[in-house]
């Protein structure tokens, strides 16, 4: 079903949209409830969702009704989650009312908000999301009639790892496992329902060899029985030939079958060959999604140790160029719009042989610290994503930024405590201050070359500022206040 049908329901009587209208016609595969009261509890869940693009939250912003900046926040979050929108409950009575700042996010976002009729406490959310399933679990047996809308959802999907997530909105519309391989009949992607058993099914894949095309062929795993189909997908403009493997409980009609095959198809040919074949993006999507185990499988196919220690390596071009770069195999490679990763075993590789195509006068290169396991591949891919605009507003000279200047940047933050250099100091010598501790690394001569000046200024105004903040540089702790402070104001005071 899509928008547009929700809106039909007897339980959406007088339910209307208010903002992302042009999305009426998007497939909904699913509903849930969101309460929370901190945007922080949310956001702690992995970006990439199951359901990718199709689900609609029920809320009422109880807990948040009288905070529009929080509501905001929960909205964006959604938006990183990919979420299709929010249905919104109880307007009048515990939500005062809708924000026109919360439409105009909606808007700008795309993301559709139904409000449901004001003043009503009588209405429940197991109405709505109990019709709502019923609805889509009717459709299930029939592909046809919304094959035109899947497709449209799936052509829309945010990139990179749109094949992915069509498997994963297939998956879970059929409740089935599908695994496309490759002719030597490894798995190049797979989406198991549930996923517990990727696995085993990888076991009776490998196990088994099959080129030939059987249809709800049973199989016997842990004690249960499921029905396997194994077709060639039709793919005559590809370079290579690939195949789908079908697992599910219950045997799948021929249209069914076929509605599954053409989708797949199509989505592949619309996204195109390489994300059948790109490794990295396929290990990231994985770890992403907290799924360990294909993460360790395409990990061990580019020679990685998931058992030894990792570090992550980020490339942004200054120069953008599309298409993937040539880099030799040292790792895990990954590239996503002006942003480029590797991760690898290799601790001490230079830039160069990570990034051949690195320049040094317009790229920027980031180092995250050294970890253990996959479950910290996506905190450290985040933290240093969510570091480079503010690493490069700081320390505007640097081309280079490792772990310690990374994280020494996220602890300073609004809350942090201000010895209020501007108070204290005219602009000039906080200037002076930030390109010596900052971007100089304390050298005199190079502080006084980048500000055209004589060292013995450097130096008279360094002694200035010790004696107007009262505080002595050669002292570890004042030092390390001044620095928070420089990264302070040039984040949020600095208006060049």
């Amino acid at each position: 079903m899509n928008v547009q049908d929700i809106l039909r329901l007897s339980s959406m009587k007088g339910a209307k949209i208010i903002a992302g209208a042009s999305q009426n016609q998007r497939l909904v595969t699913t509903i849930s409830v969101l309460e929370v009261s901190e945007p922080k509890l949310y956001s702690g869940m992995p970006i990439k969702g199951e359901y990718s693009g199709n689900e609609l939250v029920l809320t009422s912003f109880a807990q948040i009704a009288n905070d529009v900046d929080k509501q905001l926040e929960i909205i964006s979050i959604l938006h990183q989650h990919s979420q299709l929108g929010i249905i919104l409950y109880y307007v009048g009575l515990i939500l005062p009312e809708v924000s026109e700042k919360v439409i105009a996010k909606m808007n700008e976002l795309e993301m559709v908000l139904i409000l449901m009729p004001v003043n009503r406490m009588d209405l429940r959310y197991s109405e709505v999301i109990s019709e709502a399933l019923t609805y889509i679990s009717k459709e299930e047996a029939e592909l046809d009639p919304q094959q035109e809308v899947l497709l449209e959802t799936i052509r829309q999907l945010p990139a990179p790892n749109q094949v992915e997530t069509g498997l994963s909105i297939l998956s879970d519309k059929f409740k089935c496992s599908l695994f496309i391989k490759s002719r030597e009949n490894e798995v190049l992607l797979s989406k198991a329902w549930p996923r517990s058993l990727d696995q085993n099914l990888r076991e009776i894949i490998a196990s088994k060899q099959e080129k030939e095309t059987k249809k709800n062929v049973p199989v016997e795993l842990n004690q249960n029985y499921y029905f396997q189909t194994d077709i060639q997908l039709v793919l005559s403009s590809l370079e290579h030939p690939y195949y789908l493997s079908i697992f599910r409980r219950e045997p799948l009609a021929e249209k069914q079958i076929d509605g599954i095959r053409i989708v797949v198809e199509k989505t592949i040919k619309y996204f195109g060959e390489d994300q059948l074949l790109n490794t990295g993006q396929q290990f990231f999507s994985a770890c992403q999604t907290g799924d360990f185990h294909t993460a360790t499988l395409l990990a061990q196919k580019e020679g990685v140790d998931v058992g030894q220690p990792l570090k992550l390596y980020c490339l942004q071009k200054g120069v953008p160029k599309k298409g993937r770069a040539a880099y030799i195999k040292h790792g895990i490679y990954y590239q996503e719009k002006d942003l480029e990763w590797v991760i690898s075993n290799s601790l001490s590789t230079s830039i160069t042989t990570l990034f051949p195509t690195y320049d040094s006068e317009t790229d920027y290169f980031f180092l995250g610290r050294e970890f253990v396991g996959l479950s910290s591949v996506f905190e450290q891919l985040s933290f240093i994503a969510d570091q480079i605009e503010e690493s490069k507003k700081v320390f505007p000279q640097k081309k280079c930024f490792f772990p310690e200047e990374l994280y020494l940047l996220k602890d300073v933050t609004r809350e942090t405590e201000s010895i209020f250099l501007e108070s204290y100091l005219e602009e000039e010598l906080i200037e002076t201050l930030a390109v010596f501790f900052l971007d100089c690394d304390e050298n005199i001569n190079d502080t006084a070359n980048r500000l055209f000046l004589h060292n013995n200024t450097i130096k008279y105004r360094l002694k200035r500022a010790q004696e107007h903040l009262g505080m002595s540089f050669s002292h570890t702790a004042s030092r390390y206040l001044l620095i928070k402070n420089l990264i302070y104001y040039r984040k949020y005071l600095n208006k060049d």
